[in-house]
């Protein structure tokens, strides 16, 4: 049965998606890719010995100029959002928005070191860090240092070392206010719970200010889940850390549960703790946006329940006294849309909320990893704050127009899709919708595990419509 769900708690549906993106080892907007170990420690192909890595270039994009406020999304000004992802390759991909949305063919790819000891997560934010007018791309692998690519007019620049950086950022925001990006970088073990480099960060890396957070951890825990937002409206970003137990007497690698909860409020000296929650009752779960558009960044929730096929999708209000001190509201609709009658397996892949039909109200896309057999499906909610069951679109690679299959070619065995949306939604054909872009690890290759194909959905103000796909080897 399908219908709208009053004051229910969606504290499940949130701790769910945190189980299944921290077990997964991937975040919302990027899965992993192979590269580099060193133990903390930055090495360079240089380092070793080794050629790095040369980058190729497609056609160039249209020329852009500086702006005062750069659209995240928008590496080289033009006024067109720009895709970025890492592929199999491994290899970093920008490729930029034009009129006629996002084309391989203007495209830059950064090849990336081959891994020897397995996976790496890799995450990839944007800010203008030196503050030039352009979205700079921040590449926060796990293992690795971090580097910057720099926006300009004819797009980003080749990585540069994040110097002095002791590892990789977790969270960007504006955490004083002051119109600068600022980036957090995680503490470890020991020492302080983490870092604020306060912007504008210059070139070489260094940046404005420094604010060590000190603030008293949990024994024998690290912090280890960052969410980032202004959740009271004062134009300073706030920061939630999570940090989880590292008892070394426990079995296997340790104690990985909950230790507790800081809820930092950023202000003009930066982040001052405002909360501290301990165990059960942490709180603060699902993912930071704007769901009723009032400027200040609410929580929102996904869930898919398999055996149920029922799509769950809520939000918790914040309000100037700050976050879940709103209404606290959702939709489930069971069956959803886009199911057949394979199997169905639980599990949420990426989710991302912002305007698709060009309403002037978010929406939620969400992607189900596990349905349909594991081939997946994306789903569209539109304007989460007011949805209803019966307008929840839904597209897979069966549905009419969408190339691609759910059944496996000749002679590739039983693999599966999994697709997933590939996060931030973007505005790449300027027309003031948003668009989706999703992806599937293995199409090309069904041994490898990271994303090698993509499918473009153009905002309309119907919602969700394909209008391309192109893989890897568009991009080579």
């Amino acid at each position: 049965m399908a219908g709208r769900v009053v004051g229910r708690p969606w504290r499940f549906a949130a701790a769910a998606l945190a189980a299944v993106l921290l077990g997964a080892g991937c975040s919302t907007d990027q899965r992993p890719v192979d590269g580099d170990s060193g133990n903390g420690r930055r090495q360079s192909a240089r380092s070793q010995g080794e050629r790095p890595p040369t980058r190729s270039q497609g056609e160039r994009p249209s020329a852009g100029k500086p702006s005062e406020r750069p659209r995240s999304g928008d590496l080289n000004g033009d006024g067109y959002d720009d895709f970025a992802a890492m592929v199999a390759g491994p290899s970093l991909v920008v490729v930029y928005g034009s009129a006629d949305g996002l084309d391989p063919r203007r495209r830059t790819v950064f090849p990336q070191p081959a891994s020897k000891t397995g996976p790496e997560q890799v995450q990839l934010f944007r800010a203008d860090l030196d503050h030039d007018g352009y979205t700079d791309l921040v590449q926060a692998p796990d293992r690795r240092g971090p580097a910057v690519l720099r926006g300009g007019p004819r797009g980003v620049g080749d990585p540069q070392p994040l110097a002095g950086a002791p590892r990789s950022p977790a969270a960007t925001g504006d955490f004083d206010g002051d119109g600068n990006a600022d980036l957090f970088i995680p503490g470890g073990t020991t020492g302080p719970e983490g870092t604020v480099w306060f912007g504008p960060v210059k070139r070489g890396g260094a940046p404005a200010r420094v604010q060590n957070l000190t603030n008293g951890r949990w024994p024998d825990s690290l912090p280890a889940r960052f969410l980032a937002g202004d959740f009271d409206g004062d134009k300073a970003t706030d920061l939630a850390l999570w940090f989880y137990g590292t008892d070394p007497d426990m079995e296997s690698d340790g104690d990985v549960t909950i230790s507790g909860l800081q809820y930092l409020r950023g202000g003009p000296r930066g982040l001052k703790l405002s909360e501290r929650r301990d165990r059960p009752d942490i709180g603060l779960e699902g993912q930071p946006g704007d769901v009723d558009g009032d400027g200040i960044d609410d929580l929102y929730t996904a869930s898919f329940l398999a055996y149920r096929k029922q799509l769950g999708a809520g939000y918790w209000l914040s309000t100037r006294s700050g976050p879940e001190t709103g209404e606290r509201d959702g939709v489930s609709t069971s069956p959803a849309s886009g199911l057949t009658d394979e199997p169905q397996y639980g599990g949420i892949g990426g989710t991302a909320l912002g305007d698709v039909t060009g309403d002037g109200r978010a929406d939620l896309v969400v992607s189900a990893t596990g349905a349909n057999n594991n081939n997946g499906v994306v789903w569209l909610v539109p304007d989460l704050l007011a949805a209803e069951a019966g307008g929840v679109q839904a597209v897979t690679l069966g549905t009419p127009g969408v190339p691609g299959s759910d059944t496996p070619p000749a002679g590739r065995g039983p693999t599966r899709n999994r697709i997933t949306v590939v996060g931030p939604l973007l505005d790449t054909d300027g027309d003031k919708h948003l668009d989706v872009v999703f992806g599937a690890p293995g199409f090309l290759d069904a041994k490898k595990r990271d994303l090698d194909a993509f499918w473009v959905l153009r905002g309309t103000d119907e919602g969700m419509r394909y209008h391309r796909h192109f893989t890897v080897e568009d991009l080579r």
